[in-house]
């Protein structure tokens, strides 16, 4: 599934012309940043060779920032997040190993967990502005395990069947699940070609409409809690897909909650800007310069643009896929 982080808003420019654009929208671009014999640098020659949208992008990131987290700053757990990060840093090898993964990416260990916060505040104002009920919850998501036997894309792939074998293997396993459904998890760990769920006893947690492949998704929310699907042909092979028994599903809800969100604003990122122009009314933000403020509106604010740059960004990404595969 997409992320939400592709329409949220990115950090481009330093937010040093912040300061600088004064309480007077007409003067604040003649505002001296730079003084020297040769002649001044101002506000105005700065936004000229940055650019106004990058500046816009930076000045709104910052004052979002503030915002939410005068908003949301009592309602995230920070030790969570700690936590959440102790855990990464253990992943990574240690403190030493992670700090230096961090800096690759000009990031510190504060500014990260900044960052952290951030998106708890984020998914705290989009689930105050997006309504969602506990039944479309769960209408929309099923819990399910599977079994996998790959179909070989090519004679020269090291993983899977050919396609005939493929089929023949799976319809065994599903009579063979079938007769003991209560041995479902047991047969996955042995037979999935899915390795990382057939660790789990072929778990694949809470599946969300629109997150699979329709075959899958289809044979899916057939099932009633605990029934075992026929053998389903998807693009990677053939599936026998068990609906498992939602019993932890009113601690999961807030989670579910925030990816189904996540869904309907990449379908629809007006969600999206009118969650923050609400925000913004309620803030009474005042624009000290009018050609930040149309860069805002234009680029951060327009529904149609953040739709754009979420596109561009899969394309990129995939172009990216394509070169590694090559």
């Amino acid at each position: 599934m997409k992320s939400i982080n592709k329409l949220i808003v990115p950090i481009t420019a330093s937010a040093l012309l912040l300061g600088a654009c004064g309480s007077n929208a007409t003067d604040s671009k003649d505002n001296t940043l730079i003084s020297s014999k040769a002649g001044d640098v101002t506000v105005a020659d700065t936004m000229k060779k940055i650019g106004n949208e990058q500046i816009a992008n930076a000045s709104f990131d910052v004052m979002l920032n503030k915002i939410l987290a005068d908003k949301y700053k009592d309602k995230v757990n920070t030790k969570d997040i700690d936590k959440e990060i102790d855990k990464e840093q253990k992943q990574y090898g240690g403190k030493e190993q992670f700090e230096s993964m961090l800096k690759q990416q000009n990031l510190t260990l504060d500014q990260y967990k900044e960052q952290k916060r951030t998106a708890e505040y984020q998914k705290l104002l989009l689930a105050d502005k997006v309504n969602i009920s506990d039944k479309e919850i769960k209408e929309d998501t099923k819990k399910a395990s599977h079994i996998l036997i790959k179909v070989k894309s090519k004679k020269s792939d090291k993983e899977g069947l050919d396609d005939k074998k493929a089929k023949e293997k799976a319809e065994e396993i599903q009579k063979e699940v079938a007769k003991n459904p209560d041995k479902f998890g047991e047969i996955a760990k042995k037979e999935s070609m899915d390795t990382s769920s057939a660790k789990k006893d072929g778990s694949l947690g809470y599946v969300i409409k629109g997150q699979t492949v329709d075959s899958f998704e289809k044979a899916l929310f057939k099932l009633k809690d605990g029934e075992v699907s026929k053998v389903v042909k998807s693009d990677y092979g053939y599936h026998i897909i068990k609906a498992d028994k939602p019993t932890d599903f009113d601690s999961e809800k807030a989670n579910l909650k925030t990816k189904i969100i996540e869904q309907k604003i990449q379908k629809n990122p007006k969600l999206l800007t009118d969650a923050y122009k609400d925000l913004l009314k309620e803030y009474k933000v005042d624009y000290k310069d009018r050609d930040i403020k149309k860069a805002v509106d234009d680029s951060i604010l327009n529904p149609e643009k953040l739709k754009q740059r979420a596109s561009q960004d899969g394309q990129s990404q995939q172009a990216g896929l394509s070169g590694l595969g090559s």
